[in-house]
Protein backbone atom coordinates (compact mmCIF):
# COMPACT_ATOMS: atom_id res chain seq x y z
CA UNK A 1 0.00 0.00 0.00
CA UNK A 2 1.60 3.24 -1.04
CA UNK A 3 0.45 7.26 0.55
CA UNK A 4 0.93 10.21 -1.10
CA UNK A 5 0.68 13.01 1.16
CA UNK A 6 -0.85 16.62 -0.94
CA UNK A 7 -0.05 18.97 2.66
CA UNK A 8 -2.70 19.67 5.03
CA UNK A 9 -4.71 16.53 5.93
CA UNK A 10 -4.77 15.49 2.35
CA UNK A 11 -3.67 12.57 0.55
CA UNK A 12 -4.02 9.19 -1.08
CA UNK A 13 -4.04 5.68 -0.77
CA UNK A 14 -3.17 2.93 -3.65
CA UNK A 15 -3.29 -0.47 -3.83
CA UNK A 16 -2.56 -2.00 -7.04
CA UNK A 17 -4.49 0.18 -9.48
CA UNK A 18 -6.56 0.96 -7.18
CA UNK A 19 -6.84 4.59 -4.82
CA UNK A 20 -8.83 6.24 -2.25
CA UNK A 21 -7.96 9.90 -1.62
CA UNK A 22 -9.17 11.58 2.07
CA UNK A 23 -9.68 15.42 2.55
CA UNK A 24 -8.77 16.47 -0.52
CA UNK A 25 -7.44 20.34 -0.31
CA UNK A 26 -4.11 21.92 -1.39
CA UNK A 27 -3.98 24.78 0.89
CA UNK A 28 -5.15 28.68 0.19
CA UNK A 29 -4.83 30.03 -2.33
CA UNK A 30 -4.80 26.66 -4.13
CA UNK A 31 -0.68 25.59 -5.08
CA UNK A 32 0.44 28.84 -4.13
CA UNK A 33 2.66 27.14 -1.58
CA UNK A 34 3.33 24.05 -3.41
CA UNK A 35 3.72 24.81 -7.09
CA UNK A 36 3.74 21.41 -8.60
CA UNK A 37 1.21 20.48 -6.81
CA UNK A 38 -0.91 18.56 -9.35
CA UNK A 39 -4.90 19.34 -9.21
CA UNK A 40 -5.51 16.17 -11.31
CA UNK A 41 -3.82 14.32 -8.27
CA UNK A 42 -7.55 13.51 -6.58
CA UNK A 43 -9.02 12.91 -10.36
CA UNK A 44 -8.10 9.21 -10.56
CA UNK A 45 -9.54 8.30 -7.26
CA UNK A 46 -12.30 5.70 -7.06
CA UNK A 47 -14.07 7.61 -3.74
CA UNK A 48 -12.77 10.06 -1.36
CA UNK A 49 -13.16 9.88 2.31
CA UNK A 50 -14.42 13.02 4.70
CA UNK A 51 -13.24 12.95 7.95
CA UNK A 52 -14.93 16.42 8.86
CA UNK A 53 -16.82 18.97 7.28
CA UNK A 54 -14.32 21.98 7.95
CA UNK A 55 -13.38 24.14 5.21
CA UNK A 56 -9.54 23.33 5.47
CA UNK A 57 -10.86 19.57 4.07
CA UNK A 58 -13.58 20.04 2.17
CA UNK A 59 -13.82 23.30 0.40
CA UNK A 60 -11.55 23.10 -2.84
CA UNK A 61 -12.96 19.26 -3.08
CA UNK A 62 -15.91 20.29 -5.38
CA UNK A 63 -12.76 21.82 -7.98
CA UNK A 64 -10.55 19.09 -7.21
CA UNK A 65 -12.97 16.35 -8.03
CA UNK A 66 -14.82 18.06 -11.36
CA UNK A 67 -15.14 16.02 -13.81
CA UNK A 68 -14.35 13.08 -11.43
CA UNK A 69 -16.97 10.02 -10.99
CA UNK A 70 -16.04 9.11 -7.82
CA UNK A 71 -18.07 8.99 -4.86
CA UNK A 72 -17.54 11.05 -1.67
CA UNK A 73 -17.98 9.55 1.96
CA UNK A 74 -18.80 11.97 4.20
CA UNK A 75 -20.77 12.41 7.63
CA UNK A 76 -24.17 14.24 7.82
CA UNK A 77 -23.20 17.75 8.03
CA UNK A 78 -20.62 18.09 5.63
CA UNK A 79 -22.42 16.10 2.95
CA UNK A 80 -25.16 19.10 3.51
CA UNK A 81 -22.19 21.06 2.97
CA UNK A 82 -20.66 19.95 -0.12
CA UNK A 83 -24.35 20.14 -1.66
CA UNK A 84 -25.19 23.32 -0.47
CA UNK A 85 -21.67 24.67 -2.47
CA UNK A 86 -22.97 22.64 -5.81
CA UNK A 87 -21.98 18.84 -5.46
CA UNK A 88 -24.55 16.65 -6.78
CA UNK A 89 -26.40 14.56 -4.20
CA UNK A 90 -26.42 11.84 -6.68
CA UNK A 91 -21.96 11.49 -6.10
CA UNK A 92 -22.71 12.00 -1.95
CA UNK A 93 -22.35 8.93 0.49
CA UNK A 94 -23.25 9.34 4.27
CA UNK A 95 -21.03 7.37 6.43
CA UNK A 96 -21.37 6.56 10.07
CA UNK A 97 -19.52 4.99 12.68
CA UNK A 98 -19.73 1.59 12.78
CA UNK A 99 -19.95 1.28 8.76
CA UNK A 100 -17.65 -0.65 6.65
CA UNK A 101 -16.85 0.21 2.88
CA UNK A 102 -15.07 -1.81 0.44
CA UNK A 103 -13.60 0.08 -2.56
CA UNK A 104 -11.22 -2.26 -4.40
CA UNK A 105 -8.86 -3.94 -2.25
CA UNK A 106 -9.39 -1.10 0.09
CA UNK A 107 -12.00 -2.39 3.40
CA UNK A 108 -12.82 1.04 5.30
CA UNK A 109 -14.33 1.16 8.73
CA UNK A 110 -15.28 4.47 10.45
CA UNK A 111 -15.29 5.10 13.95
CA UNK A 112 -16.19 8.02 15.96
CA UNK A 113 -13.58 10.59 16.54
CA UNK A 114 -13.27 13.73 17.98
CA UNK A 115 -11.73 17.48 16.81
CA UNK A 116 -9.34 19.22 19.09
CA UNK A 117 -10.16 21.78 21.14
CA UNK A 118 -7.74 24.90 20.88
CA UNK A 119 -6.36 25.93 24.14
CA UNK A 120 -6.53 29.74 24.93
CA UNK A 121 -2.66 30.03 24.50
CA UNK A 122 -2.62 29.03 20.62
CA UNK A 123 -5.55 31.26 20.24
CA UNK A 124 -4.23 33.88 21.75
CA UNK A 125 -0.61 33.73 20.33
CA UNK A 126 -2.92 33.50 17.12
CA UNK A 127 -4.60 36.83 17.90
CA UNK A 128 -1.81 38.50 18.53
CA UNK A 129 0.44 37.79 15.62
CA UNK A 130 1.62 40.50 13.40
CA UNK A 131 1.09 37.84 10.51
CA UNK A 132 -2.81 38.18 11.19
CA UNK A 133 -2.70 41.95 11.73
CA UNK A 134 -0.81 42.89 8.19
CA UNK A 135 -3.62 40.37 6.55
CA UNK A 136 -6.30 41.26 8.65
CA UNK A 137 -8.97 40.60 5.45
CA UNK A 138 -7.73 37.58 4.54
CA UNK A 139 -8.40 36.51 8.43
CA UNK A 140 -11.48 37.45 8.52
CA UNK A 141 -12.66 35.76 5.51
CA UNK A 142 -10.62 32.89 6.42
CA UNK A 143 -13.29 32.92 9.75
CA UNK A 144 -16.14 33.23 7.82
CA UNK A 145 -15.19 30.11 5.68
CA UNK A 146 -15.12 28.60 9.54
CA UNK A 147 -18.59 29.44 9.68
CA UNK A 148 -19.91 28.14 6.43
CA UNK A 149 -18.20 25.14 6.96
CA UNK A 150 -19.50 23.29 10.42
CA UNK A 151 -18.09 20.04 12.01
CA UNK A 152 -20.85 19.41 14.64
CA UNK A 153 -19.44 16.60 16.83
CA UNK A 154 -18.84 14.45 13.30
CA UNK A 155 -14.76 14.42 12.93
CA UNK A 156 -14.08 10.34 12.08
CA UNK A 157 -11.58 7.98 12.28
CA UNK A 158 -10.99 5.99 9.65
CA UNK A 159 -9.35 2.49 9.50
CA UNK A 160 -7.89 1.17 6.37
CA UNK A 161 -7.32 -2.27 5.61
CA UNK A 162 -5.69 -4.01 2.47
CA UNK A 163 -2.89 -6.39 1.82
CA UNK A 164 -2.81 -7.44 5.09
CA UNK A 165 -1.95 -4.24 6.53
CA UNK A 166 -4.20 -1.57 8.98
CA UNK A 167 -3.81 2.01 8.60
CA UNK A 168 -5.21 4.55 10.65
CA UNK A 169 -6.50 8.32 9.78
CA UNK A 170 -7.53 10.56 12.88
CA UNK A 171 -9.48 13.31 11.16
CA UNK A 172 -8.19 15.45 14.30
CA UNK A 173 -5.99 15.32 17.01
CA UNK A 174 -8.73 13.82 19.98
CA UNK A 175 -10.59 10.46 20.67
CA UNK A 176 -13.60 9.41 22.48
CA UNK A 177 -13.29 8.35 25.78
CA UNK A 178 -16.20 5.81 25.51
CA UNK A 179 -15.22 3.89 22.17
CA UNK A 180 -12.79 1.00 22.21
CA UNK A 181 -10.57 1.77 19.08
CA UNK A 182 -8.37 -1.30 17.66
CA UNK A 183 -4.92 -1.05 18.65
CA UNK A 184 -1.89 -2.23 16.96
CA UNK A 185 -2.34 -0.37 13.31
CA UNK A 186 0.60 -0.62 11.40
CA UNK A 187 0.57 2.92 10.47
CA UNK A 188 -1.44 5.73 12.11
CA UNK A 189 -1.56 9.13 10.45
CA UNK A 190 -2.20 11.66 13.05
CA UNK A 191 -3.12 15.61 12.44
CA UNK A 192 -0.34 17.70 14.10
CA UNK A 193 -2.35 21.20 14.35
CA UNK A 194 -4.72 23.19 16.61
CA UNK A 195 -2.93 23.27 19.97
CA UNK A 196 0.06 25.04 21.93
CA UNK A 197 0.79 22.10 23.65
CA UNK A 198 0.73 19.43 20.90
CA UNK A 199 3.46 17.01 22.38
CA UNK A 200 1.47 16.02 25.61
CA UNK A 201 -1.74 16.41 24.21
CA UNK A 202 -0.72 13.82 21.52
CA UNK A 203 1.05 11.26 23.15
CA UNK A 204 -2.13 9.97 25.24
CA UNK A 205 -3.56 9.46 21.57
CA UNK A 206 -0.96 7.32 20.43
CA UNK A 207 -0.36 5.81 23.60
CA UNK A 208 -4.07 4.46 23.61
CA UNK A 209 -4.04 3.29 20.01
CA UNK A 210 -0.45 2.11 20.62
CA UNK A 211 0.10 2.47 16.11
CA UNK A 212 4.05 0.40 14.95
CA UNK A 213 4.48 3.68 13.39
CA UNK A 214 3.34 7.19 13.51
CA UNK A 215 3.39 9.57 10.36
CA UNK A 216 2.44 13.41 11.09
CA UNK A 217 0.53 15.40 8.50
CA UNK A 218 -1.40 18.95 8.64
CA UNK A 219 1.71 20.31 10.65
CA UNK A 220 2.10 22.60 8.02
CA UNK A 221 1.11 26.51 7.24
CA UNK A 222 -2.28 25.64 5.33
CA UNK A 223 -4.09 28.91 5.34
CA UNK A 224 -1.96 31.80 6.90
CA UNK A 225 -2.24 33.74 8.62
CA UNK A 226 -4.52 31.55 11.04
CA UNK A 227 -2.40 29.14 11.11
CA UNK A 228 1.56 28.49 11.60
CA UNK A 229 4.36 25.48 10.52
CA UNK A 230 4.62 23.27 13.53
CA UNK A 231 8.02 21.95 14.20
CA UNK A 232 7.37 18.29 14.51
CA UNK A 233 11.01 17.27 16.01
CA UNK A 234 9.88 16.75 19.84
CA UNK A 235 7.26 14.80 18.90
CA UNK A 236 8.93 12.48 16.94
CA UNK A 237 11.75 12.21 19.36
CA UNK A 238 9.38 11.59 22.21
CA UNK A 239 7.80 8.51 19.93
CA UNK A 240 10.53 7.39 18.71
CA UNK A 241 12.42 7.15 22.25
CA UNK A 242 9.35 5.23 23.29
CA UNK A 243 9.60 2.49 20.80
CA UNK A 244 7.30 3.92 18.08
CA UNK A 245 8.97 5.46 14.66
CA UNK A 246 7.94 8.58 13.81
CA UNK A 247 8.20 11.29 11.23
CA UNK A 248 6.50 13.73 9.29
CA UNK A 249 5.31 13.31 5.66
CA UNK A 250 6.79 15.43 3.21
CA UNK A 251 4.45 17.06 0.58
CA UNK A 252 4.49 14.87 -2.83
CA UNK A 253 6.79 12.12 -1.65
CA UNK A 254 5.33 8.50 -1.87
CA UNK A 255 5.64 6.08 0.83
CA UNK A 256 5.61 2.72 1.08
CA UNK A 257 3.29 1.68 3.80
Amino acid sequence: MKLQWFTTAAFTLTEGDTAIAFDPFLGLPLKARWPDLDRAAFGGASAVFVTHGHFDHILELPALLAGSPAPIYATATPCKTLQRHGVSADRLRTIRPGETVTVGPFSITAFPGRHCTFDKPLIRQTLLSPRLRGHFPRALRLLGYSLAYPERGETLLYEVRADGKRIQILGSLGLCPAVAYPTGADALILPYQGRSDLVTYGWPLVERLAPRAVYLDHYDDSFPPLTAAIDTTPFCDLLTARGIPCRALVPLETIDL
